[in-house]
């Protein structure tokens, strides 16, 4: 089942989109009921799927602040679907009646991890947790594209000078020099960095395409599908048999032949010393 397609486009976008997933025609209902009687009466639902097929085509069509999701469904599980339909743009809550899951949903960073039967107070704290995640992201985004654009004249001067980062404790202000690499992780990244003379690494809830655009381009290239690397953090560059670049955190990066060259194209065009 699902909502209109005009009540949704004309829906105010500061509510919270949700869809859920449950191949439970009434447990699907009765999450609905609990979030809009008990949690908030301006949720907007944008539909009830019962299979992952569905999800997904609403998935495609409608903007989407979280899915709340099941796990355990006929003919694909959560992890499945997910994991296929990756890389995602919204935030997750797990529903489910088994609690082998958890360390598995902790690791794919989910909003929350709820069994049934579902506690009003546990999806209550779920929904804050989401709408505080929305806003720091909202925060973020702001701050990162309120720079990206400001002129650049050497490698050295990048879009911004520094990026602002949050994990789920605490923000971190960047220089993009002193950024190593990031590192693609399904829908999230990784990114290693040093700050006062210590080697740090945060997970970020946005995957590396975000970051390609976000971070200099003549400072920064991507030297392998799930990296990214500050070419004034390469301490070494290693041909041999196989090639790879070492990160002056001794981090070591395999790069493609094909690649390579292109790499070292790369580090001439924009006055990298390449002896």
């Amino acid at each position: 089942m699902s909502i209109s397609d005009e009540k949704i486009q004309n829906s105010n976008r500061n509510r919270l989109n949700l869809l859920i997933v449950d191949d439970e025609v009434k447990s699907s209902e009765n999450i609905s009921n609990m979030l809009l009687k008990f949690v908030d009466p301006d949720i907007n639902i944008i539909g009830l799927a019962n299979n992952t097929a569905t999800a997904e085509q609403l998935i495609s069509k409608f903007p989407l602040d979280a899915i709340l999701l099941d796990i355990e469904m006929p003919n694909e599980n959560a992890f499945h679907f997910l994991d296929r339909i990756s890389p995602i743009d919204f935030e997750v809550i797990f529903i489910t009646a088994y609690d082998k899951y958890a360390i598995r949903a902790i690791k794919l960073n989910a909003i929350d991890y709820i069994l049934k039967p579902i506690s009003i107070h546990e999806l209550q704290n779920a929904i804050y947790k989401l709408k505080e995640k929305i806003k720091d992201k909202k925060l973020i985004d702001e701050f990162n594209t309120a720079y990206k654009d400001l002129p650049q004249n050497s490698h050295t001067e990048s879009k911004s000078d520094k990026i602002i980062l949050k994990d789920i404790n605490h923000y971190e202000i960047l220089e993009q020099n002193d950024i190593f690499f990031v590192e693609a992780q399904r829908s999230y990244s990784k990114i290693s960095f040093r700050k006062n003379n210590t080697i740090s690494e945060i997970i970020m809830s946005h995957p590396l395409a975000y970051y390609e655009e976000l971070l200099t381009p003549n400072l920064f290239y991507r030297v392998h599908k799930s990296y990214l690397i500050n070419c004034l953090q390469i301490d070494d560059i290693i041909v041999d048999d196989n090639y790879s670049i070492v990160l002056k955190n001794k981090h070591e990066i395999s790069i493609s032949r094909r690649r390579y060259t292109e790499f070292m194209k790369f580090l001439k065009e924009n006055n990298f010393y390449v002896a």
